[in-house]
């Protein structure tokens, strides 16, 4: 369970917390009326996650190529008269 802070906490003691968010490479979600608004990532945490992401997009980017490749081998494209056509 990440650990929370009111945005009113924020206010007060923002770079204690600000602080522990580097230090311990945690994400603290910032609560604001009873509910979960911001999170606070350190840069490290926000780069990693970042490239998590343009990986998995370039490895779904390679299997749609290759599924591409497979059926026009197998001759399993089709020209569409419209996009109604793809139902």
């Amino acid at each position: 369970m990440p650990k929370t802070a009111s945005s009113k906490d924020i206010q007060r003691n923002y770079r204690a917390l600000f602080d522990e968010v580097v230090n311990t490479e945690e994400p603290l979600v910032i609560i604001n009326n009873s509910k979960p608004e911001v999170v606070i990532l350190s840069i490290k945490m926000y780069e990693s996650l970042h490239e998590s992401v343009e990986e998995h997009e370039q490895e779904m980017a390679k299997k749609a190529i290759e599924n591409y490749n497979l059926e026009k081998t197998n001759g399993k494209l089709k020209k569409l008269s419209s996009l109604s056509s793809l139902a």
